[in-house]
C-alpha cells in the first residue's frame, strides 16, 4: 500500500483520507488479482499450461504476505512504517528461499498425482510471484510518477523510513474505508480482468 504524509485518520477527515490515502492505495482484492495476472503469464510461458488450482493457494498467501507482516507491526508500534521490514527485497530473498527449502525438504514423500505433491511442486514459484507482485504494486506509482524515492522502503533497512499517520489506523480499518469507495479506484478494472481471466481459465480447464 501506498501511504504518505498527507494522509490522515478518518476522525480529523475523512474526505482527505479518502481522497488522498485511498486513491494512492493497493488492497488485498487488488493485489490477489495483480498476482493472478503475474502468475497467468509465468504459468504460460514456462510450462506452456494454464495455472492449477492449488497454484492458487500459496500464491495469494504471497500476495499478501508484506501486509500482512508489516501493517500490523507498525500499528502496534513494532515498526515505525508500515511498508518495511516485509517489504524489503531483502526479505523476499530471504523467505522465499526459505519456502524453496521447506519443500525440498518433503520431496518423493507423495505420488505426483497427490494433492500434496502438486501443492510442494508449485509453491515455490507461485508464492515468489505472489510476494514480488505485491512490491511491483505498492511502488510502480511512485515509479511511473518519478517519485523514486518513494520505493526506497524496497532497500529496507538501508534506508531510513518515515513515521506516518496512516500507520495510527487499524488495517482491518483502512480497508473498510477503502471498499466503501471502490467504484472509484483504477484497481477496480484489474480486479475484474483478473475475474475474467479466472473464469476463462476454469471454463477452459473444465473442458
Amino acid at each position: 500500500m501506498y501511504w504518505t504524509d498527507e494522509c490522515v485518520p478518518p476522525a480529523k477527515s475523512v474526505s482527505i483520507y479518502t481522497r488522498v490515502c485511498i486513491y494512492r492505495s493497493v488492497f488485498p482484492l487488488g493485489h490477489a488479482a495483480v498476482a493472478y495476472l503475474f502468475y497467468v503469464v509465468y504459468a504460460a510461458l514456462s510450462t506452456r499450461r494454464l495455472p492449477t488450482r492449488w497454484a492458487l493457494v500459496p500464491l495469494a498467501i504471497g500476495s499478501q504476505f508484506p501486509d500482512l507482516v508489516d501493517k500490523p507491526l507498525a500499528y502496534a508500534g513494532v515498526l515505525t512504517y508500515g511498508r518495511s521490514l516485509a517489504h524489503s527485497v531483502f526479505t523476499l530473498i530471504i523467505v522465499s528461499s526459505l519456502v524453496w527449502l521447506v519443500t525440498r525438504r518433503f520431496e518423493k514423500r507423495w505420488q505426483a498425482t497427490d494433492w500434496r505433491e502438486q501443492l510442494r511442486v508449485l509453491s515455490p514459484a507461485a508464492f515468489t510471484i505472489g510476494y514480488a507482485s505485491h512490491l511491483f504494486g505498492d511502488v510502480y506509482r511512485s515509479v511511473l510518477a518519478g517519485q523514486y524515492l518513494e520505493g526506497r522502503f524496497l532497500l529496507y533497512p538501508i534506508y531510513a523510513l518515515p513515521e506516518t499517520s496512516a500507520d495510527q489506523i487499524p488495517p482491518w480499518i483502512r480497508i473498510l474505508n477503502y471498499y466503501q469507495h471502490m467504484e472509484n479506484q483504477v484497481e477496480m478494472g484489474v480486479i475484474l480482468l483478473a475475474g475474467v481471466v479466472f473464469l476463462g481459465v476454469r471454463i477452459r480447464t473444465a473442458r
